[in-house]
């Protein structure tokens, strides 16, 4: 036995592992850096340092945790927290540069697609990274790449995962272009049907809608989707971070349709309901003839609101509302034969 032992053993070693290049053939042992990173006290050092002490991140640290990240397990156990310290590190520019430097910023947005299969909490804090990341707006091209994803994520059964992906959203929208507008068309109905959670206005959602509007292009779809009931009671709320964000979604609304002149007509290949019912749509809720005179009473009133923004935005909704055509009245056709 012995011997056989010693025999295969000398066989193993008669083949070495060398370059080809080599002149002395020795044994190697090639290993991956990082793996021995991932999950080791050193790892977890890091992470305590930076989630309790420092701020800042170094080079070496941006290093450490490109490693980590590039070969860590999704149910590894120091993922979660990896990520909420990298999280947390967004909101230093200065980070977010090193972050751009050593493509961290380009790693986890390459996470993404493949995070909807991760533990909910690890799921979720990766998106809260890239919504984090989208603040800086020299990051615009690589979160680009994870647009579509998060979108995606608007279909969720996880109301966290929704709510963060609509902050990611709101930061990726605030300069949309025109190439961009098809990628957020599907973000609307989303928007809208959760404009209203349990009777209180949903603020993530106004957020959204006010940035969607500030893009005169994606107005059209806008006003061509189904309104929700009650729309205007936005407007009669004591809540000023949710009224200041009202009244703007309608100015800002209001100016476009003012701007590109836009009729029912030119908004009616948006309409998404099967039948294509006018008085369905976002527009007929607040151009239409009961919508209109309700949203001119709102204004009237909070023009003698006593924050300034409110009642000078207000002031000014009714100077472009004025502009703004009527909605033709039933038979309205008939007084023109």
């Amino acid at each position: 036995m012995g011997a056989r032992i010693k025999g295969i053993v000398g066989v193993l070693m008669a083949i070495p592992q060398k370059d080809p290049d080599e002149t002395n053939p020795e044994w190697r042992i090639t290993v991956n850096p990082a793996a021995e990173l991932v999950g080791s006290p050193r790892l977890r050092a890091l992470i305590d340092r930076l989630y309790h002490h420092q701020k800042l991140l170094t080079d070496f640290d941006a290093k450490q945790i490109l490693s980590a990240l590039q070969c860590m397990d999704p149910i590894a156990e120091l993922l979660l927290p990896l990520l909420t310290v990298l999280s947390n590190a967004t909101a230093y520019p200065s980070n977010q540069l090193l972050m751009r430097e050593f493509r961290l910023t380009n790693r986890v947005v390459e996470m993404l697609p493949d995070s909807k299969h991760w533990p909910r909490s690890t799921r979720v804090i990766l998106l809260q990274c890239i919504a984090n990341m989208a603040v800086s707006s020299d990051n615009m091209d690589v979160m680009k790449l994870a647009l579509n994803h998060i979108v995606s994520r608007l279909g969720s059964d996880d109301e966290m995962e929704i709510v963060v992906a609509m902050q990611a959203l709101t930061n990726l929208s605030i300069n949309i272009r025109k190439d961009q507008i098809q990628k957020f068309v599907p973000v609307i109905p989303h928007c809208l049907n959760r404009l209203w959670v349990r009777g209180e206005v949903n603020l993530n959602a106004l957020r959204l809608l006010v940035n969607l509007s500030c893009c005169p292009d994606m107005v059209p779809y806008l006003l061509g989707n189904k309104s929700v009931s009650g729309l205007l009671r936005i407007l009669d709320t004591d809540r000023e971070e949710v009224l200041i964000r009202a009244v703007t979604w309608i100015l800002c609304t209001t100016s476009a349709v003012d701007a590109l002149n836009l009729t029912y007509d030119r908004i009616s290949e948006h309409n998404l309901d099967p039948f294509h019912n006018l008085s369905l749509t976002l527009y007929y809720s607040i151009y239409g003839p009961k919508g209109r005179e309700d949203l001119e009473t709102q204004a009237k009133h909070l023009t003698n609101h006593s924050n300034k923004d409110v009642a000078g935005k207000s002031a000014r909704l009714l100077e472009i509302l004025a502009n703004v055509p009527p909605f033709p009245t039933a038979g309205s056709h008939l007084n023109r034969l």
